[in-house]
């Protein structure tokens, strides 16, 4: 059997979802339901690559957004995702709207850079995990 998926908030901009949350819950609420669905879908297909989602797009360097669907007069709101294929594990990052969008994709990738090099914290456990086989 595949090993399935999870969602992890250990690289996350934790207060950002706080502050969206009080301006614009509806919005995030759609976001995170999106998300569930994307988990779902790699569940079933196995990969990113299998599947095409319209709310669902990559930004490179396995970082992707979900965009919030089903709110009537919605403020564009965007949830950025890293997918670590060798973990199965999507970690969130931060969500914002259309006006943060390209400096929320820039810190995503120096967020995921980081991982990726194992400077951060959230690395070092999974790599300890792993460890022991």
């Amino acid at each position: 059997m595949a090993e399935m998926w999870e969602i992890s908030d250990a690289l996350a901009e934790k207060n950002r979802f706080k502050a969206l949350n009080k301006k614009h819950p509806r919005e995030l609420a759609a976001c995170f339901s999106n998300l569930d669905h994307i988990v779902e879908l790699l569940n079933r297909h196995g990969n990113v690559g299998a599947f095409q989602v319209a709310f669902f797009r990559s930004e490179g360097e396995n970082v992707y957004r979900i965009g919030q669907t089903g709110v009537k007069h919605a403020v564009e709101t965007r949830l950025y995702v890293y997918v670590f294929t060798v973990g199965h594990i999507v970690y969130v990052l931060t969500i914002g709207d259309k006006t943060q969008q390209a400096d929320d994709i820039r810190r995503c990738k120096e967020t995921v850079r980081k991982f990726e090099r194992g400077e951060t914290h959230e690395q070092e456990e999974h790599d300890h995990g792993r460890a022991g086989g």
